[in-house]
């Protein structure tokens, strides 16, 4: 998987996830796979997100599987109870979301593999000139 457990662990406790998940990895592969889904959806229309989720290991983009990680996470955190402070989770993922949007308008830079541009067909278009009759 593109993000794996451990990733999760160096932006939160073990100790954190595990009351809030109570050890169910079930929860945490799910938050895990809606943020992936969510970061795709982002940067599928100009990326190669096929090739780009599913690298392991040190061939992952680092700040992709941070940013992942950040939406994951306040995926997981939403289980908690009420009254538990996550105001730090949700600016995480609002700065995730921020810069993706950023790189899919091409506004910031990133060595993500592009899409090859496809053959563009030419389709012209007009009329003959306007044609003025006198009697």
């Amino acid at each position: 998987m593109f993000v794996t457990i451990q990733d999760l662990h160096l932006l939160i406790l073990p100790e954190e996830l595990h009351e809030i998940t109570r050890s169910d990895n079930m929860i945490i592969d799910t938050g895990i796979a809606a943020a992936i889904q969510e970061a795709r959806m982002y940067l599928f229309d100009s990326f190669e997100v096929d090739n780009i989720f599913t690298a392991t290991g040190a061939a992952r983009n680092t700040m992709l599987v941070n940013i992942c990680a950040d939406i994951a996470l306040y995926f997981i955190t939403a289980r908690c109870q009420a009254g538990q402070d996550i105001d730090d989770r949700k600016a995480r993922y609002d700065r995730a979301i921020n810069i993706l949007k950023a790189i899919m308008k091409n506004e910031t830079y990133t060595d993500l593999e592009r899409k090859k541009p496809t053959a563009q067909v030419h389709i012209g278009f007009g009329s003959n000139p306007k044609r003025n009759n006198y009697f």
